[in-house]
């Protein structure tokens, strides 16, 4: 998969990465048995991704163009959801049956 670099603390070898699929987050954190990688904010990155303890974690990281996506983190801020306060409830569009699990 591939992904942006939102975050980073390159002391302590941790990231947060935006991923291409548009899910959850997903995070990187240096482990002992991996070999270094910088990763740096707007990183362009190719990864394998693991779903550890209900959270997405990254693993063999492989940056594919530095400085890629500068300011992505803070467009993704800014971004305005739409105007939600226009639209009107739709009346009688649906009835919710409860599920009976002894049908």
């Amino acid at each position: 998969m591939n992904g942006v670099v939102l975050w980073s603390n390159e002391s302590q070898q941790k990231a947060v990465i935006w991923c291409e699929d548009q899910g959850d987050l997903a995070f990187y954190s240096q482990g002992q048995c991996q070999a270094l990688v910088d990763l740096h904010v707007g990183d362009l990155i190719c990864f394998d991704l693991m779903l550890h303890q209900n959270r997405r974690m990254i693993e063999n990281p492989l940056v594919l163009k530095e400085a890629a996506s500068m300011g992505l983190a803070e467009r993704l801020i800014m971004a305005q959801p739409r105007d939600v306060a226009n639209l009107r409830p739709v009346q009688n569009s649906a009835q919710v049956i409860p599920f009976n699990p002894n049908f």
